[in-house]
């Protein structure tokens, strides 16, 4: 399956032990990751900052690991529809331009919405549960 992922999902896949590193390691491998440019920038803000305590070195890893992962895609066109988080609109833009089957989130508001632009959006507890595919 073509998966759009959040920043919060790769956050936490790197900085938390427990399910989400789990499923991150274990399924997502099954299918074919997409992310923006701004989410990747979003991801190693965060990753930088003094609550995590990575060493430079380990941000490093950690960057050239999802670049290994997922395919970072720029797109021109947006998403127009009635989202008032840019970066939520930026997610689905992605999802739609891709053909994303799901937009996997931790986010609360896209998590309620169920659908956005046609788009399924899914908490990452579900992605066990997808159809597995090599990518």
């Amino acid at each position: 399956m073509n998966l759009v992922v959040d920043a919060n999902i790769i956050i936490s896949a790197y900085t938390c032990a427990g399910s989400v590193r789990k499923t991150w390691r274990q399924d997502f491998i099954f299918h074919n990751l997409f992310i923006s440019p701004e989410i990747f920038a979003e991801v190693e803000r965060n990753l930088r900052k003094a609550e995590f305590k990575l060493a430079d070195e380990e941000v490093r890893v950690i960057l050239v690991d999802i670049l290994d992962r997922c395919k970072v895609v720029r797109l021109s066109s947006k998403y127009e529809g009635a989202i008032p988080d840019e970066t939520d609109r930026q997610l689905v833009a992605l999802a739609q331009g891709m053909k994303a089957d799901r937009i996997v989130t931790g986010d609360r508001p896209l998590k309620e919405a169920n659908n956005l632009g046609g788009m399924q959006v899914i908490p990452i507890s579900e992605v066990a549960g997808l159809p597995k595919e090599t990518q």
